[in-house]
């Protein structure tokens, strides 16, 4: 599984962020809206309904409704283009020039006391510190206290200094919760950069010890080899084949080593089935054979095609047909069976071996897990990793002293 990036984390935690903000904001601000322009001047008989204050006062409201329900179809379209860090700032700015404008217009030309201001206001200063961000938070917070200081030099009332006040106190209280999750996110961050740091070294001293341990193997044995060659003095083909071998299993521990260190993209081409098992089955037979080991080949068809990477795909069986030899090591039959059906093609292994314990199949695909006294895993782990790349899986059975089942599964292609 394709781990997250920091980008891909920031854009996720911020649009978590803008939809609780959203909810918060049409909530409060329709709730105050229908209490200031309907229930509270029925609350006072004395008063009038702001929004029907004058044809101009109507019409700028109206307007201003009209644009903060447009906010959200525009806040979708730039969450889905994966520009969400915008749309606090979208919704701040339009709510702010669209209540300075209106509150401009309900004060212009008459002596009324400045009585005006929104829980709205308050409730962009506190939600300021779960976008974990001081740019807005200082917009935010200087923008409101600017609002109220202008309307309070426009209408000349004094009444202004409470709110500002209130918004300087509630400002300085988000302020620090602000910091402290800025802090306890650095400390998070470091954290967690120390543990992945620890952890890439481990990693990295886990691979050193595993591939030295399997490369040292097959060089003992050339180095073993090449020193009786020449001790006998003469070619013998046996010695040959064998140091052949060796360097088999060294271009297949590099080769795995390549596929875990840097995957690369797949050119997916139409493979005969069959003949790229004939090629892995062909590469194996002489250490079948001296391991008195019978391969049995069964399919229905001579041709078999899949969608896929030749080269991978013979990793994959190459390393399977293997762990299925090791498994024998008193000998015995191993049986390749191909079926095509209408989805899925299937590739059976079954060997009649010692068999994996049923806890530990579902830990295979793990890096570095064997069930070999002296494996690495690197081999079926890579293996499994070549298989999801071709949107197939790999399933296994398997009971103790009876032998194990390997089923690789590849779609089918459809027939054009």
């Amino acid at each position: 599984m394709r781990s997250l990036s920091r980008e891909e984390i920031d854009i996720n935690e911020e649009k978590k962020a803008n939809k609780l903000f959203i909810i918060l904001f049409y909530f409060i601000y329709i709730f105050f809206e229908v209490y200031r322009n309907f229930i509270r001047p029925l609350l006072d008989i004395a008063g009038e309904e702001i929004i029907f204050r004058s044809q101009t006062m109507m019409a700028t409201t109206i307007v201003f409704y009209i644009v903060i329900t447009s906010l959200l179809p525009i806040s979708v379209w730039l969450t889905r283009n994966k520009r969400p860090f915008s749309i606090k700032y979208l919704y701040f700015s339009v709510f702010f020039l669209g209540i300075l404008v209106t509150e401009i217009l309900r004060y212009y030309g008459n002596s009324d006391t400045y009585a005006s201001g929104s829980p709205v206001e308050l409730f962009f200063v506190l939600f300021a510190p779960i976008y974990v961000n001081r740019v807005y938070y200082l917009v935010v917070a200087i923008g409101f206290v600017c609002k109220y200081s202008f309307m309070g030099f426009f209408t000349l009332s004094p009444e202004v200094t409470f709110p500002i006040v209130l918004l300087v106190l509630f400002s300085t209280v988000t302020f620090i919760i602000l910091n402290r999750f800025k802090t306890y996110l650095r400390t998070v961050e470091k954290s967690y950069e120390r543990a992945g740091h620890n952890e890439k070294l481990a990693f990295i001293g886990q691979i050193a010890t595993s591939v030295t341990h399997e490369i040292k193997n097959p060089l003992t044995s050339l180095k073993g080899f090449v020193q009786l060659q020449e001790l006998e003095q003469h070619y013998n083909p046996k010695y040959s084949q064998i140091m052949l071998q060796e360097l088999e299993r060294l271009n297949i521990i590099v080769n795995d080593l390549m596929v875990l260190g840097k995957p690369q993209a797949l050119k997916l081409k139409s493979v005969e089935l069959i003949n790229c098992l004939s090629y892995v089955i062909n590469l194996v037979q002489q250490q079948a054979d001296n391991n008195h080991i019978t391969i049995c080949f069964d399919y229905d068809e001579k041709q078999i095609y899949i969608s896929g990477e030749d080269v991978r795909l013979k990793q994959v069986f190459l390393n399977v047909l293997k762990n299925a030899m090791e498994a024998m090591p008193d000998g015995g039959e191993i049986k390749v069976k191909v079926r095509q059906e209408e989805k899925w093609t299937t590739v059976q292994i079954v060997d009649r071996g010692i068999g994996i314990p049923e806890e530990e199949i579902p830990n295979l695909e793990k890096a570095f897990y064997s069930t070999k006294e002296n494996g690495t895993g690197l081999g079926l782990m890579v293996s499994y990793q070549i298989v999801e790349e071709h949107r197939g899986r790999i399933d296994v059975e398997s009971e103790i002293d009876i032998g194990t089942t390997f089923s690789v599964h590849f779609p089918t292609p459809k027939i054009m």
